[in-house]
């Protein structure tokens, strides 16, 4: 019994040290070439370093770090290739997406919009990228849920989730957020017009405007982080 409820304790705390280590990937806090040392991981997160072996060992099966004999984890370098095979599809399904959301919007959904765009806006102002890309991440799935077609909701759901590296350019560019939330609030003008086709075109272009810019940044570095 005594071993089972060890056991359990482990696993809830491999979860913990995956969770964090995942999110700092993938907000770029933690960026490609890292080197992930375990005692350093251990130490932080306030764990022993067995379920940090066991979470890197996970990320290391999602592609999201790189674990070699001997030398230890590395925090995987983005694939610029399969994010330009990624970005056309997203595009084109996002701005379908959008159009079929303004056509069945409601007002308590763009009530939901306008809101999260307010706070979006204070994440500007108070410079929080990282809760920034967050929130832009619910903002974009709210509107893809109000198209009411659930087939396209899952089919964005798995690659938002392939690509969730993606809302690391609001850290890796200072300006990203800003220019983001300019497109943000013209995205919600036309839906609250009822204007489907501009809706749409707008976060076609929005999309492929932070691709571009993520693709300034994705060369991998070695490097130390200052989140160990």
């Amino acid at each position: 019994m005594a071993r089972q409820q060890s056991a359990t304790r482990i696993r809830s705390k491999s979860d913990m040290v995956y969770d964090a280590i995942k999110e700092a990937i993938i907000s770029g806090q933690l960026k490609p070439g890292t080197r992930l040392v375990m005692a350093d991981l251990a130490q932080k997160l306030h764990v022993s370093t067995q379920p940090v072996r066991e979470a890197l060992k996970c990320l290391d099966a999602e592609g999201y770090v790189k674990w070699t004999l001997n030398v230890g984890a590395i925090v995987s370098s983005i694939s610029v290739e399969d994010i330009k095979e990624d970005i056309p599809i997203l595009r084109e399904l996002e701005g379908l997406a959008t159009r079929e959301a303004v056509r069945r919007m409601t007002p308590e959904v763009l009530e939901e919009l306008e809101a999260m765009l307010a706070t979006m806006r204070q994440y500007v102002k108070d410079d929080k990228p990282r809760e920034y890309g967050l929130l832009n991440k619910k903002f974009h799935r709210t509107i893809h849920v109000a198209s009411g077609n659930k087939h396209l909701v899952k089919i964005l759901d798995d690659l938002w989730a392939r690509r969730d590296r993606l809302r690391a350019v609001f850290l890796l560019s200072p300006v990203r957020a800003a220019e983001s939330l300019k497109e943000h609030e013209a995205i919600v003008r036309a839906v609250k017009a009822g204007d489907a086709e501009t809706a749409g075109r707008l976060v076609e272009e929005h999309r492929m405007k932070a691709a571009e810019e993520l693709f300034k940044y994705l060369e991998p570095e070695a490097t130390t982080s200052s989140w160990l």
